[in-house]
């Protein structure tokens, strides 16, 4: 119980020391945290019902034990620091202050309106549920994400202004140029041209030459028939990319789920193999919970196709989800990404399998961006425009296509990944040819 009742008696000595000309909102956001408030994040509760709900022990009696009976003195959980020399006239001889954990710094007690920013962005580095007696309710944000959002960016601090470059990817179809030789599967008249493992090799010399941050994979990694050697030759690329520090996030598609269920007799399970490179670290795969994109400010989140991910191919079958089946997780204050693999609007109209904004209407997330596979052509045959779309309420929308040849509209069209470059107030995208 060590971390949730050495923050909350570290906090409350700090809240107790605020003099009388600190700024009003660092009181309020203190307040917040500790005994709830307008800036704590929605459903997050704070420090102080948290310490009677999921703490065994008081804070008193934990005060004697590693204190003087009134305050904690002897902390092993936290960091904590002399308070700052400006401060230290406010606060109680010898105590000790709560440092933030990312930055290192000990939070301030008197705070002027042009520090507010900074000690929030502070605050909002604690855990929203430190360790406890009790297990947490996987809640991940503490403060209000738009205030630490807006706090962020006015101070610089903690990556927010900072662009983050992602690889868009999708619809590998590894195993797809063994369809002549499985019979399962249409394919094109040049198949003979295809070669899914010099894709996925030009791929990560992509990255690798543009220093991306990360790559975003929106399914169909796999072909519903793939070989062991087009595995393996796939594995050392996954390798080299984790060794340059180059994560591979993901979700799966339709044609992943059907891998796990190989017909021909050279092929093997596809879903094992992900799984396999799970493990490795090779790949990350995308949930309604944030994943931080190579450990920057963007937070990536994803559905896979019917909404069976990788551990759940097997155990049950879906090819249909709605909107309201889906409960996404409060973010950080990074900008949010969403990846899907479906049939979905506004690319497709009466014959989507979701709609797009109807999941965006009623999720608690706010999304940047939404990438999207699964469509093998551009809308209308339009490369320039087809792949690119706004939901009703403005958030963009991006396909990148298939990474190979694989549908007639390519027949005199180059496949391609897309860059983007993502920062809290805009994204950019450019295009590389496979």
């Amino acid at each position: 119980m060590t971390e949730l009742i050495e923050l909350y008696d570290s906090l409350s000595v700090l809240y107790g020391s605020l003099p009388s000309g600190t700024d009003s909102e660092w009181k309020l956001a203190l307040k917040s945290v500790l005994y709830g408030g307008e800036l704590l994040a929605e459903e997050a509760s704070c420090y102080g019902k948290q310490q009677n709900e999921r703490n065994r022990g008081k804070r008193k009696d934990y005060a004697r034990r590693h204190g003087n009976g009134v305050r904690v003195t002897e902390f092993s959980a936290i960091t904590v620091a002399e308070p700052r020399e400006d401060d230290r006239r406010y606060v109680p001889a010898g105590a000790r202050l709560p440092v933030a954990p990312e930055s290192g710094e000990v939070l301030p007690v008197q705070v002027s309106s042009e520090e507010v920013d900074w000690a929030i962005s502070l605050l909002a580095e604690f855990p929203a549920e430190p360790a406890a007696d009790r297990p947490d309710d996987g809640m991940e944000v503490l403060l209000d994400p738009e205030r630490v959002r807006q706090a962020r960016m006015n101070t610089g601090r903690g990556g927010i202004d900072a662009e983050t470059t992602v690889l868009f990817v999708s619809d590998t179809h590894l195993g797809y140029e063994n369809r002549e030789k499985t019979g399962r599967g249409n394919t094109v008249s040049w198949v003979g041209e295809i070669s899914s493992e010099e894709t996925f090799k030009r791929i990560t010399q992509i990255a690798m030459e543009r220093g991306v941050d990360a790559i975003v994979h929106t399914g169909d990694i796999l072909d519903h028939e793939v070989n062991q050697t087009t595995l393996d030759t796939t594995e050392t690329f996954l390798a080299a990319l984790s060794g340059l520090g180059i994560p591979v996030h993901c979700i799966i598609g339709s044609h992943d789920h059907d891998s796990a269920n190989p017909q021909h007799p050279d092929s093997v399970d596809g879903i094992a193999w992900l799984k396999s490179q799970e493990r490795e670290g090779h790949l990350t795969e995308l949930s309604t919970s944030p994943t931080a994109v190579a450990g920057g400010p963007v937070d990536a989140y994803g559905i896979p196709a019917g909404n069976v991910g990788i551990d759940d191919v097997g155990k049950f079958y879906s090819r249909e989800w709605t909107p309201s089946d889906i409960a996404f997780r409060i973010a950080s204050a990074g900008p949010n990404v969403l990846c899907l693999h479906d049939g979905l609007t506004p690319y497709r109209r009466y014959d989507a399998d979701v709609d797009l904004d109807r999941l965006l209407a009623q999720s608690r997330v706010s999304f940047d961006c939404v990438l999207i596979g699964d469509e093998h052509r551009p809308k209308k045959r339009d490369f320039k425009n087809g792949y690119t779309f706004e939901a009703n309420d403005g958030t963009p929308v991006f396909y990148t296509g298939p990474a190979m040849r694989i549908s007639e509209p390519y027949r005199d069209h180059d496949a391609f990944v897309t860059e983007l470059t993502v920062s809290a107030d805009s994204i950019d995208t450019r295009r590389h040819k496979l």
